[in-house]
């Protein structure tokens, strides 16, 4: 049976329609440019991230279509595809079009003439956001569970001389307010001293296991505007000493709502308390509340010149700290607190210094 003249197609035809359907049933988005970025073929997938008709985006330069930018993206490895003639491959941070970000697997690949010259370049992204915190939570985790391990082991064997310390140091206490009146107060605060130092090791050793581990929480229906007064009136002489004004912008709104009372303290101390660390010439402390649909955000932001790139991605992360004489554990444990809450904290860089941010979702009983 022959087939009509209608439905014969020429071997070029067939070849575009069957080229143009496989590429469009792949998912990662697939675009063909020219040495001047021009795109000449794009997937579907990539058609659809930008939200309009393939005959509307043929011929205009990728970085326009895709970035919004007036020339090559930071991230493009064209031009290396096309000087070396070899692929190349990259996983690079980005923001998509709606400013979030993503995390992108980059793969480009040379396209070459029969004199083997490089006309045209092929580029594949692909999201793998999903994967990439998937992998981190894992490493996380693991790492989590060899800390925990070893803190154990360490604050075992630091609490046993300890005790026997603190034990010393209640019989020197005796001993001190029995001596004479000429040596009694400076042998007072001696044992003042050690006992505070010896406390800080205790509390520093807790600190250690909790590291590890949620914390246990003790979730009540209450007000975070009182949370706010009681935190703000702690800290008030010490911001007044280090000349740092403070500016409160509380939203009178807010909801009742289920946490742990002295331990969202816990964490709004610390975030202050490194705010504080950060400017010894005094600056401007801002503690900001808003009220969304389902949570809570706080914000807290100071004037300390804000953190490094390379700091931002750290900051959460056991024992690493900017400051001289700092443990690294606090802001582990305020993430810990946090999303023990169901919650998210996380660290922007602003003009004038660094901002943390907490959301908490508005639970109630």
């Amino acid at each position: 049976m022959h087939a009509s003249p209608q439905t014969l197609y020429t071997p070029m035809t067939i070849t575009k329609e069957f080229l143009q359907s496989l590429i469009d049933s792949i998912q990662d988005s697939i675009k063909i440019v020219d040495r001047d970025r021009s795109i000449v073929f794009i997937n579907k997938a990539a058609v659809e991230t930008v939200g309009k008709k393939i005959t509307g985006i043929i011929g205009s330069k990728c970085y326009q279509e895709f970035w919004h930018r007036d020339g090559p993206c930071p991230h493009c490895m064209m031009d290396q595809t096309f000087s070396s003639g070899q692929p190349q491959r990259a996983t690079v941070n980005v923001q998509d079009q709606s400013g979030a970000p993503v995390t992108i697997e980059l793969n480009t690949y040379p396209v070459t003439n029969k004199a083997g010259i490089v006309i045209h370049g092929i580029e594949i992204l692909r999201d793998v956001s999903e994967r990439e915190q998937l992998l981190n939570e894992l490493v996380q985790t693991r790492a989590l569970a060899l800390l925990g391990k070893y803190c154990a082991e360490l604050t075992h064997e630091i609490k046993n001389p300890l005790n026997s310390i603190a034990i010393q140091i209640h019989l020197m206490q005796r001993f001190a307010e029995k001596a004479q009146e000429g040596v009694k107060d400076e042998m007072l605060d001696t044992v003042r001293v050690l006992k505070e130092e010896v406390g800080r090791l205790n509390n520093l050793s807790k600190e250690y296991l909790q590291i590890t581990k949620a914390p246990p929480l003790e979730m009540k229906v209450s007000s975070l505007q009182t949370l706010f007064s009681e935190t703000i009136e702690l800290v008030k002489p010490l911001l007044a000493l280090s000349r740092i004004d403070l500016d409160t912008r509380l939203d009178a709104a807010l909801p009742e709502i289920l946490f742990d009372r002295d331990k969202m303290k816990q964490v709004l101390l610390n975030i202050i308390n490194n705010a504080i660390d950060v400017m010894p010439q005094g600056g401007t402390l801002t503690i900001t509340t808003a009220a969304k649909p389902s949570a809570v955000v706080i914000s807290i932001a100071d004037t300390g010149g804000g953190l490094a790139p390379e700091s931002r991605e750290k900051v959460f992360k056991p024992f690493f700290t900017t400051k001289q004489n700092g443990t690294g554990l606090g802001l582990t444990l305020a993430r810990n607190i946090v999303e023990a809450h169901g919650g998210t904290i996380w660290l922007e860089n602003r003009g004038e210094g660094a901002m943390f941010c907490i959301e908490i979702p508005t639970r109630v009983m």
